[in-house]
């Protein structure tokens, strides 16, 4: 990896490889030139360095670039241009979102309609091209917002609605998605988690038939609650140890910031409110303002429960993962009281307290993937029989009970690799 002192650039400069940003977001395809409006951007919001993969660099004569995914170079004549205004001029964002959404509409409609037709074939490869299209999709505005403090509440709103439908229908399917061991060596888990953190929160509105308005906001906010850690330091989140007092105090600032940017955006106040309150607990030892119960909003409830159960059950740099089963017990037991009993309890109904995707023992000796929630008892969910198919080939799936289909256990780590080597 090289990196680059963003002072040091100069206007039309092409690189062999993406400029990254903190080793997180690209800011610049290769073979695109510098410019001085990006600079100028770095520069403002304090990043001294960029990196990429190649040492190669091209010094070319400064030209205005059209419809790049980068800002050109000005003319000599629009030296004294704002940057602001300077940027309208350029499409080339524009045209990056608008196609990102066309994409998402494309893909939705393509598979929504593969569903329709073979409703059981391909189910699971077809729910994650669809996973992973929104996972672009968020690193996308993340991005964005770095390169061009751009982030567009009608856009947002139209593609939340896009997932809220994605998700009534395929509930099941996008709850197996688990973050993998190599999750943790993400250099985007940020969006990663606010996917994950997003589907999860739209699971528990749903549960509580929260109106489709209110949903969308939800998801929103939910998309971008940690759009405040982009102005720290990487290494806060990033590192694989332990945080002194003073970093976690930095650390913990990301709430504050993130509320800062939604508000200066002219986000709706609900939203704003609920990245600010994301990480504030019932029993008012949470932060930024040590709220306690009804004093925290709804969506900041949510959010709580939903992000917190997305870290748990994700690996990090300093942390093995913990297992979905695991997550959910924490969450019952609701230790020190810190989060609201009745998002706890859509939350458990919704994935069932054997949770969608986790690997179960049967008293009847088989094995099963818990496949879906049981609406009449979160104890006894649904499961898929591993290695056993019913008349049309599909996966045999039978409701648990509390005889002879009960779930005795979940399976450890050990018997969990043999089964998924078995299922490969």
């Amino acid at each position: 990896m090289t990196s680059f002192n963003v002072a040091e650039l100069s206007d039309g400069q092409r690189f062999g490889a993406p400029l990254i940003l903190d080793k997180h977001f690209i800011v610049l395809d290769q073979n695109i030139g510098f410019s001085k409006a990006l600079q100028g951007r770095l520069v403002e919001w304090g990043f001294k360095t960029l990196y990429s993969e190649s040492a190669e660099v091209i010094d070319t004569k400064p030209k205005v670039v059209v419809n790049t995914d980068a800002p050109s170079a000005p003319p000599a004549e629009f030296e004294n241009v704002d940057l602001d205004l300077l940027d309208t001029l350029n499409d080339e964002y524009k045209d990056k979102s608008n196609a990102l959404n066309a994409k998402l509409k494309e893909t939705l409609s393509k598979i929504n309609l593969e569903i329709k037709n073979n409703p059981n074939k391909n189910r699971m490869e077809n729910v994650l091209t669809v996973y992973n299209e929104f996972m672009d999709y968020t690193q996308h505005v993340f991005t964005r917002y770095v390169t061009h403090k751009e982030m567009k509440i009608g856009e947002l709103s139209e593609s939340i609605s896009l997932l809220i439908e994605f998700v009534k229908a395929n509930k099941k399917y996008l709850l197996r998605i688990q973050p993998s061991e190599e999750h943790k060596l993400d250099k985007n888990f940020l969006t990663s988690h606010c996917l994950r953190s997003t589907i999860l929160s739209i699971v528990i509105a749903l549960q509580i038939n929260m109106p489709m308005q209110k949903l969308i906001d939800l998801g929103v906010a939910a998309i971008i609650h940690e759009i405040g850690q982009i102005k720290l330091p990487p290494q806060l989140y990033l590192t694989n140890k332990a945080l002194s007092p003073q970093a976690r105090n930095l650390l913990a600032t990301h709430t504050v910031l993130g509320f800062n940017i939604v508000k200066e955006l002219e986000f709706p106040l609900p939203i704003q409110v609920a990245v600010l309150e994301h990480h504030e607990r019932e029993n008012g030892q949470g932060y930024p303002r040590r709220l306690t119960g009804n004093k925290i909003s709804a969506y900041g409830k949510i959010l709580s429960v939903a992000c917190s159960y997305e870290a748990i059950t994700s690996p990090r740099h300093y942390k093995e993962a913990r297992s979905l089963y695991e997550a959910t017990i924490e969450l019952l037991m609701n230790k020190d009281k810190r989060y609201d009993d009745v998002v706890i309890k859509a939350l458990v109904t919704a994935v069932s307290l054997f949770p969608i995707g986790t690997y179960v023992y049967l008293s009847n000796g088989k094995i099963a993937q818990v496949a879906e929630s049981n609406p009449s008892d979160p104890r006894l969910p649904i499961v898929e029989l591993v290695g056993e198919k019913n008349e049309s080939g599909n996966p045999k799936t039978i409701i648990t009970d509390n005889d002879k289909n009960k779930i005795v256990r979940v399976l450890n780590k050990d018997e969990l690799k043999g089964v998924q080597a078995y299922i490969n």
